[in-house]
């Protein structure tokens, strides 16, 4: 039966790839400029050094390497070594390595490829799960965690901070993505990682005495070694709660329902104050009016809503570290010593030091290159001695099967020619044949004798 109509034109099969390529490449783009970190502890540590790294990897979430498994014990892999193998193909744009010995725990913040890098010692420091247990309300969430942190530098100073301290303040902005405010998301804006230069007087502390370990006490805690800059480092959730309403509701929006088995209504728990479950409510939490915004979009949190005030709030996830800057370099955990917070030198030994380094630099490239001519030599005289002994053995194999030729062509010179050979082989087959034929005569008269004997 013959088809009606006419055939189906495809009209949404086209798909147009530019915008596609162009969207890709603007993508790739954006991403190659996010910072992404690694976090790696080096040498025999503790267990509790341990922990503290893989706070720090949730510190730096989501452009981190959680769970990278490092050769901790092996000591010729470097931090230039994870820099040449990880910076071009995953990316990574700094390195902290923490390692410790005897004495004290050092922290190096360093820049791939080529530097600088900053040493710090670690004065103290919290895990997070020591924090979350004394927390009353510890908080916990993994969707926390998938976008990057803001950062906070309080008390770095300004354009007339000292140049390691500038440093300090640029590392720590770099080591997160930059936030744009006219793209950024309301609630991408999770966590919060504050770091806060602090700045002592020293010698009056020391004469101080007894201030002094108030101080102290005041800080968290005993310090012996008076430093008189520090860095603190501290790691926070943003909370947000709804407020221009009565408590009690409150807790009926944010889905948490009370206590109500004593109770003969729902209204006797909004109205008496000192009923049954009004001890849920804690008087202590006072609202800081302070900490109220309105927000300009929806956030995490039941009642968060768009034009709606709520409090902020600010809970502690850790790790907390109180760091001493001591020594930064120029390179990759190596080059020259820009700053040193406990060996000063003068100009005269700077430019002596540095002259020295030269020297033993340039020393130290002179021998690699005799070293490297040495070996290109005695590679030579060993190839010319295996092409001289190949030689020889080419020799020897020529000569052998030139004899063996030789010995060929004088054995078929000794011997007769085929025609001959058949000549003689017929001339000794007929010798035989007429010695057989004389035999046979002979046999036969001896028969004819003996007949005629028989018959006399």
């Amino acid at each position: 039966m013959p088809r009606n109509g006419r055939k189906r034109k495809k009209t949404r099969t086209h798909v147009v790839e530019t915008d596609e390529r162009i969207t890709s490449a603007l993508h790739s783009n954006d991403e190659l400029k996010i910072p992404r970190s690694l976090v790696i502890r080096r040498g025999k540590t503790e267990g509790e050094l341990v922990e503290l790294v893989s706070d720090l990897r949730k510190l730096m979430r989501p452009y981190t390497a959680v769970n990278f498994k490092e050769d901790a014990k092996n000591r010729k892999v470097t931090l230039s070594h994870y820099a040449n193998s990880l910076s071009g193909a995953m990316g990574v744009t700094h390195i902290m390595a923490l390692s410790q010995n005897s004495d004290k725990i050092t922290l190096r913040v360093g820049r791939t490829p080529s530097g600088p890098t900053l040493s710090f010692r670690v004065k103290r420091f919290t895990l997070g799960r020591q924090i979350r247990s004394v927390q009353r309300r510890p908080y916990d969430s993994t969707k926390a965690f998938e976008s990057p942190p803001i950062v906070v530098t309080n008390n770095f100073g300004d354009v007339s901070a000292a140049p390691h301290v500038k440093l300090m303040r640029i590392t720590f902005q770099n080591m997160f993505p930059a936030i744009n405010v006219s793209t950024v998301k309301l609630a991408d804006c999770r966590r919060v990682v504050l770091f806060n230069f602090i700045r002592r007087d020293v010698d009056a502390k020391k004469k101080g005495g007894k201030q002094s370990t108030t101080d102290n006490a005041a800080d968290g805690g005993e310090d012996n070694d008076y430093e008189d800059e520090e860095v603190e480092i501290r790691h926070y959730a943003i909370r947000a709660k709804p407020v221009g309403v009565d408590r009690k509701v409150r807790r009926l929006v944010e889905s948490k329902i009370p206590n109500l088995s004593k109770l003969n209504d729902i209204a006797d728990y909004i109205t008496n104050s000192n009923g049954a479950a009004a001890g849920e409510l804690s008087d202590s939490e006072a609202e800081d009016e302070t900490s109220h915004v309105v927000l300009p979009a929806k956030y995490r949190g039941k009642g968060n809503n768009p034009s709606q005030t709520s409090a902020l709030k600010l809970v502690e996830l850790g790790p907390r570290l109180r760091l001493k800057l001591y020594k930064v370099e120029r390179a990759l955990a190596a080059g020259d010593v820009m700053y040193h917070a406990y060996v000063h030198k003068t100009p005269t030994e700077v430019a002596a030091l540095k002259s020295r380094k030269d020297g033993e630099v340039s020393l130290k490239k002179r021998r690699r290159e005799e070293q490297e001519a040495n070996v290109a030599r005695k590679q030579a005289v060993k190839d010319d001695k295996k092409e001289a002994r190949e030689k020889r053995r080419k020799e020897r194999e020529e000569k052998a099967m030139a004899e063996l030729r030789g010995e060929a062509g004088v054995g078929n010179g000794g011997k007769k020619g085929v025609g001959d050979e058949s000549d003689s082989e017929d001339d000794e087959d007929g010798g035989d044949s007429g010695e057989y034929s004389s035999g046979e005569e002979e046999s036969g008269s001896e028969e004819e004798g003996e007949e005629s004997s028989d018959e006399e």
